[in-house]
């Protein structure tokens, strides 16, 4: 089979991952494919029982892939699901393309030539070579996106005080976001905003319930600017807002948020009481901590330290350690 010098991504329809595997590609700086993957029923059944077969994918996409005739130098995989179909491919490829797998693939990591997990999972790296653990998540984080991302929401640029985002999370099977907990949260956040005479802008996230943006909106009494996920459509004012903002305030449950943000080098402050976040959360946000990326945000806060924070630079970093040993 011929091998192209080319990343596949192979994109299922979680847009997290989905936008790990992306910046990840970038910034390899090999031109990139996305293979959009749909599952058969075969899919839920556990990855030891199906090993790589491409059963788990419909016959249809099986065919596509087999038209394009050629397979690629790379591929990016994430989650459980498409680790196999990943490596059901470099088999047809007599094992000449590589596997960069995002997540912990549920199979045996020798398989892979690289599996990037975050140090809050606590796999053991001496254990494993091709392992590289990272703070968080991969971001797609970049100057120019984010410039081009403002010019969409010329009413953002119009704020002339200083601005801080309020990025909020919710509930999750594993965590409880409670509306007392939102309750805290607005009365906090909205103190500090009068205090230093800022606009807040609050974005909510499809976790965000209708009973947490009540209690948020019923509580924030500041100059703010608020951002329903459910309102909002295609016009998402997030990526603008990261770039603007001069603060960040970001709940706890939501590794993703957390890491773009820390990405950009300004201040952030995590939110997190309760149940909010689960023991891997909390382990990520004391690695924030302890290198100076972040700052707890508590209740007894009147003001954002305007602190100069260690930039979040991840996805650079595991990017250069994949192309110093494989491109």
């Amino acid at each position: 089979m011929k091998i192209r010098d080319e990343i596949w991504i192979l994109a299922d329809n979680r847009p997290g991952t989905f936008s790990q595997s992306i910046g990840l590609a970038e910034e390899i700086g090999i031109p990139y494919k996305i293979i959009t993957i749909s599952y058969s029923f075969f899919s839920l059944l556990p990855n030891f029982l199906l090993s790589d077969s491409l059963l788990r994918v419909p016959a249809e996409l099986r065919n596509k892939i087999a038209a394009l005739g050629y397979l690629p130098k790379i591929i990016i995989s994430a989650g459980r699901r498409s680790a196999p179909i990943a490596l059901n491919l470099k088999s047809q490829s007599q094992n000449q393309t590589k596997i960069i797998q995002i997540m912990n693939p549920n199979l045996d990591f020798a398989k892979f030539d690289f599996v990037i997990l975050p140090k809050h999972d606590e796999v053991d790296e001496a254990k494993f070579s091709n392992l590289i653990t990272t703070i968080g998540a991969l971001t797609r984080i970049d100057e120019k996106r984010l410039v081009s991302e403002v010019e969409k929401f010329p009413e953002l640029r119009k704020i002339n005080k200083p601005k801080i985002a309020l990025m909020v999370g919710g509930n999750s099977k594993k965590t409880e976001f409670s509306v007392e907990d939102a309750t805290d949260l607005a009365k906090t956040a909205g103190k500090i905003a009068k205090n230093m005479n800022a606009t807040l802008l609050v974005l909510t996230s499809r976790r965000t319930g209708n009973d947490l943006k009540q209690a948020l909106q019923k509580n924030l009494n500041c100059d703010l600017e608020f951002f329903d996920w459910d309102k909002i459509n295609n016009a998402n004012p997030y990526l603008a807002i990261v770039n603007i903002a001069d603060y960040f305030i970001v709940t706890g449950d939501s590794v993703s948020m957390i890491s773009e943000c820390a990405s950009t080098g300004k201040p952030i402050y995590i939110f997190d009481q309760g149940k909010i976040s689960t023991d891997k959360h909390r382990r990520f946000h004391q690695n924030l901590f302890s290198d100076n990326c972040a700052k707890k945000f508590t209740n007894d806060l009147n003001n954002l330290e305007n602190f100069v924070p260690k930039k979040l630079q991840e996805t650079k970093r595991v990017a250069s350690i994949i192309k110093n040993k494989i491109t």
